[in-house]
């Protein structure tokens, strides 16, 4: 049986967009990313950062890896060479101040930075804030005499040379600059001096 031709074009131009209308709703059902719930520990970051990486929205494996030896600058825009931290343990915080779980672990890390007696370094980066924002969520949550170092990394150089993704993130660094353990999400004291005293040997 054959189908006078503008009935044929008709019929296929019907199946053509049946197929659109398929694929279309089936993307943006697919393309909808939504924020792990703040009650899980873990946030996503922020798209508005320009960071061309394809790791972005995942954490990477990072252990065995040497930390980026990077330069940044500290809230108050001095730089701090990573390099030149080398030589002792360090523990590398990614934090934001609008990330929820961040706000809820930021007390059990300045109680292992203060334990540690500085035998550890202990440093925040912060990807997404002014150095405004930065310093006032310091203020509010820490107090002046603490012992950590906090940098900001507005254009994501670290991030995308770690593949950080998902906030908070934890990373515990040798004193020869090695990676040895990272831990996605909110970390709890337990955890942190558990961690510490099994890669760093210090309570």
């Amino acid at each position: 049986m054959t189908f006078p031709r503008h009935r044929t074009v008709r019929l296929l131009l019907t199946i053509l967009a049946v197929a659109v209308v398929s694929v279309g709703g089936g993307w943006l059902l697919s393309d909808r990313t939504e924020d792990p719930a703040s009650d899980l520990g873990t946030v996503t970051l922020s798209p508005s950062l320009t960071i061309a990486d394809p790791t972005i929205g995942t954490n990477v494996p990072a252990a065995g890896k040497l930390f980026p030896a990077l330069s940044l600058e500290d809230l108050a825009g001095t730089a701090i060479d990573f390099s030149t931290l080398r030589g002792k343990p360090m523990v590398v915080n990614f934090w934001f101040s609008t990330c929820e779980p961040c706000k809820r672990e930021f007390p059990a890390l300045l109680k292992a930075a203060a334990s540690t007696k500085g035998n550890i370094s202990f440093v925040g980066v912060n990807p997404q804030d002014t150095a405004v924002a930065a310093q006032d969520f310091v203020k509010e949550y820490a107090s002046e005499s603490n012992d950590f170092i906090y940098v900001r990394d507005p254009n994501g150089e670290l991030l995308t040379q770690l593949g950080v993704g998902t906030f908070p993130m934890t990373l515990f660094v040798d004193a020869g600059g090695v990676i040895v353990s990272q831990h996605a999400g909110e970390i709890t004291s337990a955890e942190l001096a558990t961690t510490i005293q099994k890669y760093f040997g210090v309570s």
